[in-house]
């Protein structure tokens, strides 16, 4: 748990564009239960699951918009699948997912998808996208982790252009096992960018749980948010 699914929230909050984050990982995600509705908490069904009926006849952009709801704070989610048991009758709908979620009118979807590989159930969601951001710890087997990850997927990626990219997720002092990290991950890999670092600000990210926190704009997590969605979006 790399904090891939803290960075998909924090991008999507700060994005300087309308957004949509989808949490797309088939063995099951928590994003909806981490943010709380407007009203109450989100509603399970809403997302993924009650879009699949649609998937199934063939799904039009404008749909997912109707299947997300609203967070408090004015975020636009998608809830994901409930667990592994759905994954199954998921696997074949993924490509008519990953296309409607790339061509939604006047929004960017960002996709919180869990682990992939080249023989993921899932990976039509990368194949569609337009960036692929892959999320690590500062540690020698976090680095080595994402680069046999990154190198397992090198055909699909590049075949289709995709932007590649890797944030780590590190304490401010950390600063050197992160530039060696990053290194070990990108030499020889002209095609993947490193984008910085996600503060792990363990007092601020219980937002994310339900938790309160004072000024959250000020926080570390919020300034290295702004800068990694600021570089993104250029």
């Amino acid at each position: 748990a790399p904090g891939a699914t803290t960075t998909s929230m924090l991008l999507a909050n700060l994005w300087p564009a309308p957004s949509i984050l989808v949490d797309a990982d088939p063995l099951g995600g928590d994003v909806a239960l981490k943010l709380p509705g407007e009203h109450g908490p989100l509603d399970l069904d809403r997302g993924l699951m009650s879009l699949l009926p649609s998937a199934r006849r063939g799904l039009e952009p404008q749909t997912v918009v109707a299947h997300a709801q609203t967070a408090l704070g004015g975020q636009q989610v998608l809830a994901g699948l409930p667990g592994p048991e759905q994954a199954v009758a998921a696997a074949p709908l993924w490509p008519g997912l990953a296309q409607a979620f790339a061509r939604v009118p006047g929004v960017d979807v960002f996709a919180d998808i869990g682990q992939v590989s080249s023989r993921s159930t899932h990976l039509a969601m990368v194949e569609s996208s337009a960036a692929l951001l892959c999320v690590y710890r500062p540690t020698a087997w976090s680095a080595i982790h994402t680069r046999r990850r990154l190198e397992s997927l090198e055909d699909q990626l590049r075949d289709r252009r995709i932007r590649v990219g890797i944030v780590c997720v590190a304490d401010a002092g950390e600063s050197h096992d992160v530039a060696s990290a990053a290194a070990s991950i990108t030499q020889g890999m002209p095609w993947v960018t490193d984008y910085g670092v996600v503060a792990k600000d363990r007092s601020t990210v219980v937002i994310y749980e339900g938790g309160e926190v004072f000024r959250p704009e000020r926080s570390l997590l919020a300034r290295s948010g702004h800068t990694l969605a600021r570089r993104l979006y250029a």
